[in-house]
């Protein structure tokens, strides 16, 4: 069932690999009419404006009796993010294309696109980040540990089906049947030192609400299903109170710059993502639920595309932000940490940059030259077993950081190390693990990648 009053609409079951023009060629090959139709590769949902009622339901009916690839293609309700049309109020033609008297489907002039997945605006963000935390976090653990046992018993099944007739089956698998079909044995969850607010990482994305405001927090859901508005970080528990704080100077900044918010349906815009890393105190000064008074280090890196924008303008607009920032960290009450900025530009499709990606530093502490390893200024620091690490603005590092300390301990008991060990780190990426456990061996050696 679906609202007639709106003519917004969604195609549900499409090919993740159609694009805009296949859509319209679908539709015109069903004999459907329609106003505008839109695709993007990977999304498994389809966006279509209906000039009238009637070409809605001629749409409904046409798909109830016509399948693609076996497959029934649905209509359900579409929300708009913005008060802005989808296309000019010119005549349209019956294949989307705008005629000479309109402009084709345009967007709104600040990015915003038009509609989305209706199950987006039933969602809050809560629930698409911490889909748990209705949950008492002792509910928490026994749902986790039912998820990975579920898991095993899944691996040992397969692995037995894998197993040739002729092949005597390993004893892990023979095993199996006296610890309840699991692969091995399930210990449990270790819980968390701190529940709330424990992340020292959070990426938050840049984009558009469902009202069409520039927002800095997190995606309502899967892009693939259609979702791609942002919503603000309220109420999410694993995220920082500080970390929140920064995420709305910056949207405050957004409404006013003149550089347009990341639009992920055509993969246009400036602003693409906003991340803040915090560096904590030692670890014996860390009282386990009042870590936000720990943190001394501050990091925050601003992800931009700079296709076609003067730069001119791009380095005017990161004076006003870096401006903005060092002004609202300082105003807070308590002020808020801030040791260094960071511009990343990203050119690609994806948030996720390739390691050689470009970094502009906008603010950088003065260091002392004349410290060991005193190579480059944009980094924080983080503490694990008393060791202090130096984290630069692409590096690795465990997002909760009192959890891995916890974790690298129970690593080294259950290895039974000792001075006849030799701990091999492959990939140690910042050398958390092989440095909080080289105490525990005799030689430790490290790969650096």
């Amino acid at each position: 069932t679906f609202d007639e009053s709106s003519l917004d609409k969604c195609l549900v079951g499409l090919s993740r690999h159609w694009l805009t023009d296949r859509l319209k060629s679908f539709l015109d090959e069903q004999g459907i009419s329609y106003a505008v139709a839109k695709k993007k590769k990977g999304m498994t949902v389809g966006f279509v404006t209906f000039e009238t009622v009637e070409q809605l339901r001629n749409a409904v009916e046409v798909l109830k009796e016509n399948r693609s690839g076996g497959k029934q293609i649905k209509i359900a309700d579409a929300n708009r993010r913005s008060h802005q049309k989808l296309h000019a109020e010119g005549p349209v033609s019956n294949n989307g294309a705008a005629t000479e008297n309109s402009s084709d489907a345009a967007a709104p002039a600040d990015g915003a696109s038009g509609p989305e997945a209706a199950g987006a605006s039933k969602r809050t963000v809560r629930d698409a980040v911490t889909p748990l935390a209705h949950m008492a976090y002792s509910d928490q653990l026994e749902h986790k540990k039912s998820s990975v046992a579920q898991l095993l018993k899944k691996l040992t099944r397969n692995a037995k089906k894998a197993c040739p007739a002729d092949v005597t089956l390993p004893d892990w698998i023979s095993n199996a049947k006296q610890i309840g079909g699991l692969s091995c044995k399930l210990e449990g969850i270790l819980e968390s030192p701190v529940i709330d607010g424990y992340r020292n990482k959070c990426e938050f994305s840049v984009g558009h609400s469902l009202a069409g405001k520039k927002t800095v927090g997190f995606m309502l859901g899967n892009f693939r299903e259609g979702v791609t508005a942002v919503e603000e970080p309220v109420d999410c528990p694993n995220v920082s109170a500080m970390s929140c704080k920064y995420a709305m100077i910056f949207q405050d900044f957004l409404q006013l710059s003149c550089l347009p918010a990341w639009n992920r349906v055509d993969n246009s815009g400036f602003w693409r993502q906003f991340t803040v890393r915090e560096g904590r105190s030692p670890a014996q000064a860390v009282v386990a639920q009042d870590t936000q008074t720990q943190i001394s280090e501050v990091m925050i890196i601003i992800q931009v595309c700079s296709t076609g924008v003067d730069e001119v303008l791009m380095k005017d607009e990161f004076a006003k932000l870096s401006k903005t920032l060092v002004q609202g960290a300082a105003t807070c009450s308590p002020p808020l940490p801030l040791t260094t900025i960071v511009v990343q530009d990203h050119v690609g499709i994806s948030n996720v940059a390739p390691a050689d990606c470009p970094l502009i530093p906008l603010l950088a502490p003065e260091v002392d030259q004349s410290e060991e390893g005193a190579v480059d200024k944009t980094r924080i620091h983080d503490h694990i077993s008393n060791l202090r690490f130096s984290l630069s603005p692409t590096a690795f590092f465990q997002v909760n950081t009192l959890a891995a300390e916890r974790l690298y301990t129970l690593a080294g008991d259950w290895a039974n190390l000792n001075s006849d060990t030799l701990l091999f780190d492959v990939c140690c990426g910042t050398g958390t693990i092989g440095l909080t456990l080289a105490h525990r061996v005799g030689m430790r050696l490290l790969e650096l990648k």
